[in-house]
């Protein structure tokens, strides 16, 4: 006896699990509506330290506390900079010229509480100091505050010619160039041991360090700044 099996094949029928969109009930709802991504954030005042006129100087954006994403946690490390004549309210010599770096620390509201990070000049003053027919003069000194902070200076100044002199040059000797740098690295290290990072700050923002440089190192050979 032979048993034959015949199998009717419906082209309509599919596999349980093939057709996802007919198994989960087609499509669920609506497309989700967009939100306002500025409806998350909140807006914070960057305050600087005592020392200056202005304390309020910029304002910033941060997400709102969300579960673990704490805002303050998201805020702090942050870098601002500014001029310090916005800060000073003057525009006396080179403050213009100064761009002030303040990292953020703690956070008390919606202020945030900042510290002195970096100082350095606009490009535009730097190159307008390099003449031609001079010497420049270069130290970089790395000095420890009172309260443990190490500072970099890069400190730059140029030769100047004698009262009374002929010679259109003013090229300085290397021995003394050696003694001057020895003189700047003595006198930084010296000034910046005795005070902590607030005082390091006030130094350089009131050029009372650049000043006692000027005067010091001028008498081994006449220098500008």
């Amino acid at each position: 006896q032979f048993l034959y099996f015949i199998a009717l094949h419906n082209p309509h029928a599919m596999a349980v699990g093939k057709n996802k969109r007919a198994s989960k009930g087609g499509k669920r709802g609506a497309k989700k509506k967009a939100l306002e991504p500025m409806m998350k954030k909140e807006w914070y005042d960057v305050v600087a330290p005592a020392d200056f006129k202005t304390r309020q100087f910029a304002k910033t954006i941060c997400n709102k506390t969300q579960g673990l994403k704490i805002a303050a946690e998201n805020l702090r490390g942050r870098v601002y900079e500014v001029n310090q004549a916005d800060l000073d309210g003057v525009t006396n010599k080179d403050q213009p010229y100064r761009k002030l770096k303040f990292q953020v620390m703690d956070v008390d509201g919606r202020n945030l509480l900042t510290q002195f990070h970096s100082l350095s000049l606009t490009t535009d003053k730097v190159r307008s100091l390099v003449r031609k027919w001079c010497t420049l003069l270069e130290c970089p000194i790395e000095a420890k505050t009172a309260d443990g902070y190490v500072l970099r200076l890069f400190v730059m100044c140029f030769t100047k010619k004698q009262q009374g002199q002929l010679s259109k040059n003013c090229y300085s000797k290397t021995r003394l160039e050696k003694w001057v740098r020895f003189r700047m690295t003595k006198m930084v290290k010296k000034r910046l041991a005795k005070v902590d990072l607030a005082g390091a700050a006030k130094l350089l923002t009131n050029d009372v360090l650049v000043d006692s440089l000027h005067r010091r190192c001028n008498a081994l050979m006449p220098l500008r700044y």
